[in-house]
């Protein structure tokens, strides 16, 4: 998956490996997340197998960066990637929910203690998504780029929404939970 996403922030513009990383936590980060080091071993797989090229830029005199463009071939394969859609519901993990399965063994206050804590931590996180404009940046758009970043914006927006939604209905199955361990 981390190919794809590489494929697809790079379809819109050169980038480092640095700018890759903050793209993907200011963003896919929210719902697929990425090491700098699974990024930079992606990239070079990706280089050799002819889907990105790479540039040394050393304008910087303290820093030598490596820019990464995708290739017709990469393009190719992010657009027949994005052409087979999903036949099966992609499996899911919640480790709180392993917990809570197995809690049986536990005493009720510890129960409650930790579902209050990842309540405040969802709590924290639609807050954060509640502050997010994913607005196309200007600066983004090239100059010649077939890129509609006005459009892709709506794209950015839609998996916001699920963000969003996603974080409300774990509060409310908190909440219901905790009610419910309560009158135990």
């Amino acid at each position: 998956m981390l190919k794809y996403i590489l494929l697809g922030f790079l379809n819109y513009q050169p980038m480092t490996g640095y700018d890759l990383k903050r793209s993907i936590d200011n963003s896919t980060g929210h719902f697929w997340h990425a090491y700098h080091s699974q990024i930079y071993t992606t990239l070079r797989k990706m280089e050799q197998d002819g889907l990105v090229t790479s540039v040394i830029d050393d304008n910087d005199e303290k820093l030598e960066r490596r820019i990464y463009e995708i290739t017709e071939q990469g393009q190719s394969e992010l657009k027949q990637w994005l052409g087979k859609s999903l036949t099966q519901l992609p499996p899911s993990k919640d480790s709180l929910l392993v917990r809570l399965f197995f809690s049986g063994l536990r005493s009720p206050q510890e129960v409650l203690n930790e579902l209050k804590f990842q309540r405040q931590l969802h709590q924290q996180q639609l807050e954060t998504y509640q502050q997010i404009e994913p607005e196309a940046d200007p600066q983004s758009e090239l100059e010649g780029s077939s890129i509609d970043f006005d459009r892709e914006a709506k794209f950015w927006r839609m998996t916001l929404e699920f963000g969003l939604a996603y974080e409300k209905m774990y509060l409310n199955w908190l909440d219901e939970t905790i009610a419910r361990i309560e009158s135990l």
